[in-house]
């Protein structure tokens, strides 16, 4: 019985966590304001733990715990906080 717990708990440790997504941003006119903003959207949103915005490729990486907040959710912060159009890249 020990053990079965033992391995339910590590596999809960294995499934949850740290997830990252990928979100093309239309929008962005300007190298620094604009990931500026981006970030800034993010900066306090329980679960989020990085921002990298590439200007180059139109792109931000988010690193998040997906206990927390969800790939949707990000977006949709993103939007709001700063009128950028953000789709999952993957679609």
């Amino acid at each position: 019985m020990k053990q079965i717990l033992l391995l339910i708990v590590c596999t809960s440790f294995l499934i949850a966590g740290e997830s990252t997504a990928t979100y093309k941003v239309d929008g962005m006119m300007c190298a620094v304001n604009c990931p500026k903003a981006i970030q800034k959207s993010l900066k306090g949103i329980d679960g989020v733990k990085t921002c990298i915005v590439d200007f180059d490729s139109k792109t931000a990486t988010v690193t998040f715990d997906d206990e927390k907040i969800n790939k949707n959710k990000i977006a949709d912060t993103i939007s709001k906080g700063t009128y950028f159009k953000v789709t999952d890249n993957k679609k």
